[in-house]
């Protein structure tokens, strides 16, 4: 394992003073660390340099990067350990197998044990394991999604949705796959959901997280970050908030500054970046 101190960079719009960010890399979080791709069940942590071990206690956000479910890494978090953590906030960054070789359930399984890792590692890093934020970009937040609404990922392993306090999806085309195959999204959007669901709508009705929704679930806070000029980023996000909200969860649209989900994401986080401050009132409000 690798570890650096990093210089934090404050966004101007935070009431913080910079301060040195300390890193863990490529902390392995799965089963077994002699297999052919542990690499991929690898994470980093970011917290702050001067936290005194074992006197504060931190809500953790862990990020699940995008990449169509088979591409993408933990590396490209951007600008969020420098905005998150001088804002109070511990943030874990987690690798997981990727399609072609795994399958969606390995995936969910791997943000499952990151989950676990975080819990059993709280005490060392300063975590508070009661207030933990599920973030995904893309495709990560589709995962992030499916394992806020569906419980049964989070059961197998002796947890529950009451132990996520919030998600925070940034532009997911997938809240609603069998939407995607039939209405939205490019040709090549499109053909991408066929290859990593298949065309069997049971298969897709469950790997959508707006199937999932239901009153008294017990369902944590959702931000859902989207791209306003993308029609499909726009509708399906119009349809999972409202949904969200007739069962009585909290659901909090944020409106992205550019058409492109990519840009959202590399933005979120920089100096004078407008839906960096409506998300950082969520998560006040959430943790």
């Amino acid at each position: 394992m690798a570890s650096q101190t990093l210089a934090a960079r404050a966004p101007a719009s935070a009431p913080v003073s910079a301060s040195p960010i300390q890193s863990q890399l490529n902390v392995f979080y799965g089963s077994d660390a002699s297999g052919p791709d542990h690499e991929l069940q690898t994470l980093d942590v970011y917290w702050p340099a001067s936290a005194k071990k074992g006197l504060e206690k931190r809500p953790v956000i862990i990020y699940l990067h995008g990449g169509g479910w088979a591409f993408g890494d933990k590396s490209g978090i951007n600008n969020k350990a420098d905005y998150f953590v001088p804002n109070g906030f511990a943030l874990v960054s987690i690798n997981y197998r990727l399609r072609w070789d795994y399958q969606l359930f390995d995936q969910l399984e791997d943000v499952v044990a990151a989950i676990l890792w975080v819990r059993k590692n709280a005490k060392s890093y300063g975590f508070d394991e009661s207030r933990l934020v599920l973030m995904g970009h893309e495709s990560g937040g589709h995962l992030a999604s499916l394992i806020g609404t569906d419980g049964r990922y989070l059961k197998g392993q002796g947890l529950s949705l009451k132990d996520i306090k919030a998600v925070v999806a940034i532009d997911s085309l997938s809240y609603d796959i069998p939407r995607v195959h039939k209405e939205l999204g490019s040709f090549v959007q499109r053909r991408q959901h066929r290859l990593v669901f298949g065309d069997e709508v049971s298969v897709q009705l469950q790997a959508s997280p707006i199937y999932h929704v239901e009153k008294d679930k017990q369902i944590p806070s959702f931000a859902l970050l989207y791209a306003p000029n993308n029609e499909g980023s726009t509708l399906q996000a119009q349809a999972f908030a409202k949904a969200l909200n007739d069962a009585k969860v909290n659901a909090l649209m944020i409106p992205g500054n550019s058409e492109s989900n990519l840009s959202i994401d590399v933005e979120l986080g920089a100096p004078g970046d407008v839906p960096t401050g409506g998300l950082m009132a969520f998560l006040r409000a959430s943790t």
